[in-house]
């Protein structure tokens, strides 16, 4: 029943979202390397650092953040590194604009590089702004963590929720609360999709974000937004990386 309010409100809504789509400023992927390398401290026991990798769109590409260093993998490499003690080796390969079926085409390529521990992989606005069915949507994230399950079978997943669009500054109303719906719905999708397989996590979006957290293009995040949720996830892959080890008995290099 609300993919068929999506479509009807969509249609009478589509002027608006043209609107949008011409006036809204479009900023360019994060400036700098990226990837790099977090040294934790001189008493870490451990000879290798976690490889981190970042697949997705264009919060992996660090649209709204000057450069890489200060964009959401970064983040969570400096906060992760902190939180274990330990050195963080971190690539970001994300592409503004890429769905979930784009990701998937280059995630074999960047991970046989790689042999990540952890791969956190952002997707799903692009999907919705495509109007993909749910359906759909089920369909593209279940054969996206296949590819990445297959090309790095050791590696932890972390799905980033998607975003409270609901709270963006730069949609207005009445379109917002609709996109913001839509995006619920979907990500109801992805957490229940991630919850069916072994090794995936999501971390959600907080619903209330503040205004300062966005880019200058109110769609996008800004450095602190980026810091903000680089954090949040850091926790929660610390844990994920802790549990792994106690279950397997070793240490989580």
């Amino acid at each position: 029943m609300r993919g068929a309010w999506f479509w009807v409100g969509f249609v009478a809504l589509l002027p608006q979202a043209l609107w949008v789509r011409k006036t809204t400023p479009r900023f360019s992927k994060a400036s700098g390397e990226p990837r790099g390398l977090v040294v934790g401290s001189p008493d870490d026991p451990h000879k290798a650092p976690i490889q981190l990798v970042g697949l997705g769109d264009s919060i992996i590409a660090g649209v709204g953040a000057p450069t890489h260093a200060q964009a959401l993998i970064a983040q969570v490499a400096h906060a992760l590194s902190q939180r274990l003690s330990r050195s963080v080796a971190w690539q970001a390969d994300g592409k503004i604009g890429a769905d979930a079926v784009a990701i998937a085409d280059r995630a074999s390529g960047v991970l046989a590089k790689r042999c990540p521990d952890v791969v956190i992989i952002s997707t799903g606005v692009n999907d919705l702004l495509g109007l993909v069915k749910i359906r759909d949507w089920r369909s593209r994230l279940e054969a996206l963590i296949a590819v990445v399950q297959d090309a790095a079978p050791e590696a932890m997943i972390v799905l980033s929720g998607l975003p409270p669009m609901g709270c963006f500054p730069s949609l207005p109303r009445p379109l917002r609360w609709l996109l913001g719906a839509r995006a619920r719905h979907l990500n109801e999708v992805l957490m229940a999709t991630a919850a069916s397989v072994e090794r995936v996590e999501v971390v959600s979006i907080d619903a209330d974000v503040a205004p300062e957290a966005f880019s200058g293009d109110g769609f996008h995040p800004g450095v602190v937004g980026y810091r903000q949720f680089g954090e949040k996830m850091a926790l929660q892959v610390a844990a994920g990386l802790e549990a792994q080890r106690n279950a397997d008995g070793v240490s989580a290099d």
